[in-house]
């Protein structure tokens, strides 16, 4: 993950993107729990919305992976297909994780 090419492309230096970075972070991974919790409890509508803040400001940082992965999310619990999302969950787990890694770099 190269914040320095991410950061360009939407017009910041690296330190302008980093910071923006580790802001999603704050909040990404709180709607993170809170989906997961809510997919615990069969709550398709709370999974559909985290999934839905989660795919719009990883978009918006050019994180594609982890938006492709919450649209996926986004899209399921909105026909109200919870069976099998926990692989994907695991994904978005892993992708969160990653960010962090380069987030303290």
């Amino acid at each position: 993950m190269n914040f320095e090419e991410l950061g360009a492309r939407l017009g910041l230096d690296e330190a302008e993107y980093r910071e923006l970075v580790e802001l999603f972070m704050t909040t990404g991974v709180a709607d993170f729990q809170n989906l997961s919790a809510a997919l615990a409890a069969g709550d398709a509508d709370t999974v559909m919305r985290k999934a839905h803040s989660i795919k719009g400001a990883s978009g918006n940082l050019g994180l594609s992976d982890l938006y492709e992965t919450a649209t996926s999310i986004e899209k399921d619990a909105d026909s109200g297909q919870l069976d099998g999302l926990e692989p994907i969950i695991k994904t978005m787990q892993r992708q969160f994780d990653a960010i962090a890694v380069f987030v303290r770099k």
